[in-house]
């Protein structure tokens, strides 16, 4: 019996300690939306953003086409970072955030584009 009641009171600290006290993410999501300029090109997708500041980016157009890329902060407001796209085209941005927001602008082959973040 004592050997019963020492293992349900593990299993039970063990619940506490997954279920109560996890840590909590470690990133946040944000929404991206934009446009190519000089186009109708649309884009829209998330930005998923670690406390250490380094980020990922995933995106679709209006055309289909996916897009991936990767930033980092430079300073505490403004960033800059890559994306690839499916299609085989390639580009780079940057951008400014003030909290949970922000824009950005950049280049994908030779278009540029604007894009923002947050609601």
């Amino acid at each position: 019996m004592r050997s019963v009641c020492k293992m349900l009171g593990l299993l039970a600290a063990s619940w506490l300690a997954i279920h109560c006290c996890a840590v909590p993410a470690q990133a946040i999501s944000l929404p991206v939306t934009g446009e190519v300029k000089n186009s109708a090109e649309t884009f829209t997708g998330t930005a998923v953003v670690a406390l250490s500041g380094d980020g990922s980016i995933d995106l679709l157009t209006s055309r289909g086409v996916t897009c991936q890329g990767v930033f980092g902060y430079v300073t505490r407001k403004e960033g800059r970072g890559t994306v690839m796209c499916q299609d085989g085209r390639k580009g780079y941005f940057q951008f400014v955030s003030a909290g949970f927001s922000g824009t950005g602008a950049g280049k994908i082959d030779d278009e540029n584009f604007e894009f923002r973040i947050g609601n």
